[in-house]
């Protein structure tokens, strides 16, 4: 931006006529460079997670509300082929309490004991009152009658010296902090309530380290898992530890699901997760380069961002081929969603070479509308910086096989959802906690975190899987 400088009138005095002349150019030319800025800045879009990677949390307060929905917009009822979750009548009830009329009939005849006949039936599930219970283990010893030798009792693993909580009760204190987000202090104050006895924060931090330490075989076995998939769902979120930035990488398929946490992002912290050096099947990503270190195996990017960045495109430039691609890319979605459903394997030539075609020819629209700037003479060395638009569409158009990946290989779906849900709760995690104080803090969650996802993928009860390892039964 070229520098202003007021002359002082004693200066604008000595001035040839030639000076003022040259004077009153150069400023002509500062005008015109605060316009082009001015017109540049004034049409630049703001992003937002709508129409970017960026998350929905930093739209802030100017979230758009949403629109009411029209009546008959959407059919009513569930979705087709959702499962409904309708209480149901249990085969064998845990009590049955059978409710007889008493007292007097209106004519006066008593109903006590009368023979009765079954009427409605009604059922209602209740939770048990949760109460803490003490149990006094007292080791008995025998004397061998043989040979005089002594033998005592063995006490179970989990009952330590002196007082101790129980597996259950540890069980719930980690699984409401680690696999619900709850504060140590809320923790400690929710066990109070509902059990009578109150751990300290310290005690709740000791069973969270030790439950990372007693489930580690089961995150390596979730590692090996993810290596040895087809297909592979990756992604790296922010986390602060220690008071510094730190980032939270996830790697996932629909059974297992392994977290680690380190200082870097890039392939430095993906090569001590320990998943991609070995991996050999599709990953699926957005389109971060550090993925693309890992040369052995496939890649699919997430085409969830794919449309996000044409939105962001279309409100950018006003032109119609982000719009149209957008189009392209749903209507491929829905083709393979279709075939699927009819049973079919693949999608027929003719429908795959048109869908192939009206992409080609949208890039091609978009690259002749906004084509790749050549290098500026004499400017800085290297490529020229590009419009945001180009660099989209660069990325489409060589990547193209990894971007329709989905049309061809069934396996891979069409975004990176599945990978983008698993580190939605970790944000609300560090909503709670504003971050973890130490790095082993970090790693016991990313092993906790890991065991519980992966829990849940196969559906079992994460809190049983804690009761367990911490000595339970």
């Amino acid at each position: 931006m070229p520098e202003l400088k007021r002359p002082s009138q004693a200066d604008l005095d000595r001035m040839s006529h030639a000076e003022k002349d040259a004077l009153i150019l150069s400023l002509f030319d500062v005008l015109e460079e605060f316009g082009r800025r001015l017109k540049e800045l004034e049409g630049k879009v703001e992003k937002t997670s709508k129409n970017s990677s960026k998350p929905p949390s930093s739209d802030g307060l100017k979230k758009e509300a949403a629109e009411p929905r029209r009546k008959g917009e959407r059919p009513v009822g569930g979705v087709p082929g959702h499962k409904g979750a309708a209480l149901e009548m249990a085969a064998n009830p845990g009590r049955v309490e059978e409710l007889r009329p008493q007292g007097h009939c209106e004519c006066g005849a008593c109903l006590d004991g009368l023979e009765a006949a079954e009427g409605e039936r009604r059922r209602q599930i209740e939770m048990p009152e949760p109460k803490a219970t003490v149990t006094e283990y007292r080791q008995m010893r025998v004397e061998c009658p043989g040979c005089g030798r002594a033998h005592a009792g063995v006490f179970p693993p989990s009952v330590t010296p002196h007082v101790s909580y129980g597996p259950r009760l540890k069980a719930y204190a980690v699984g409401l902090a680690q696999g619900h987000f709850v504060g140590l202090g809320r923790v400690c104050e929710i066990v109070a309530d509902q059990c009578g006895v109150q751990p300290s924060d310290w005690s709740v931090q000791q069973w969270i380290a030790k439950a990372g330490q007693l489930l580690a075989p089961q995150h390596e076995a979730a590692r090996q898992a993810v290596t040895a998939a087809e297909v592979a769902h990756f992604d790296e979120s922010g986390m602060r530890v220690g008071g510094t930035l730190n980032w939270l990488h996830v790697a996932a398929t629909g059974t297992a699901v392994h977290y680690t946490a380190h200082p870097k992002r890039g392939s430095e912290a993906m090569d001590c997760a320990g998943i991609l050096p070995g991996f050999r099947g599709v990953a699926v990503h957005d389109h971060w380069k550090p993925y693309r270190v890992y040369t052995h195996c496939s890649h699919a990017l997430c085409n969830a961002h794919h449309l996000r960045e044409l939105k962001y495109c279309e409100e950018l430039t006003g032109h119609w081929w982000p719009v149209e691609l957008r189009r392209v890319l749903l209507d491929a979605k829905d083709a393979v969603a279709e075939a699927q459903a009819a049973g079919r394997t693949a999608l027929e030539p003719g429908q795959l070479a048109a869908l192939l075609a009206r992409y080609d020819e949208q890039v091609k629209i978009g690259l002749d509308a906004w084509p790749v700037r050549p290098p500026e003479p004499g400017g800085k060395k290297g490529p020229a910086k590009q419009h945001e638009a180009t660099n989209l569409l660069l990325r489409l158009r060589d990547y193209k096989d990894q971007v329709l990946r989905f049309l061809t290989d069934w396996r891979v779906p069409f975004d990176n959802n599945l990978a983008e849900r698993m580190v939605r709760p970790v944000k609300v995690k560090l909503k709670v906690i504003g971050g973890f104080r130490a790095v082993g803090g970090a790693d016991a969650f990313c092993v906790i975190r890991s065991i519980w996802e992966t829990n849940k993928l196969n559906g079992q009860n994460p809190f049983d899987t804690l009761r367990l390892a911490f000595g339970g039964w």
